[in-house]
């Protein structure tokens, strides 16, 4: 279901002529760091790097918050990126 809203949302970003998407999580969350990567987003270089050589920036959230920071860049003019059925 999560991987159906992103491309519904990087179909609606590149309609309202958005190139680039920028997300967060937690380093903690390896289930969504590994979605996010599998779906195309690179992460961005952080102030740190944790124990598995994930980049984390530190109290991004506050103290003690840290996150990771992502990139994905959309590809082609609006309606380039297909829509998928849902689940």
């Amino acid at each position: 279901m999560g991987s159906f809203l992103y491309r519904r949302f990087f179909a609606a970003a590149r309609a309202a002529g958005r190139t680039r998407i920028r997300c967060i999580t937690g380093p903690g969350n390896r289930d969504s760091l590994a979605c996010h990567t599998r779906m195309g987003f690179r992460p961005e270089p952080g102030d740190r790097t944790d124990e598995h050589g994930v980049p984390v920036h530190r109290d991004y959230d506050g103290p003690g918050l840290d996150r990771v920071s992502f990139v994905r860049d959309l590809p082609g003019g609006p309606g380039a990126i297909p829509p998928v059925a849902a689940p």
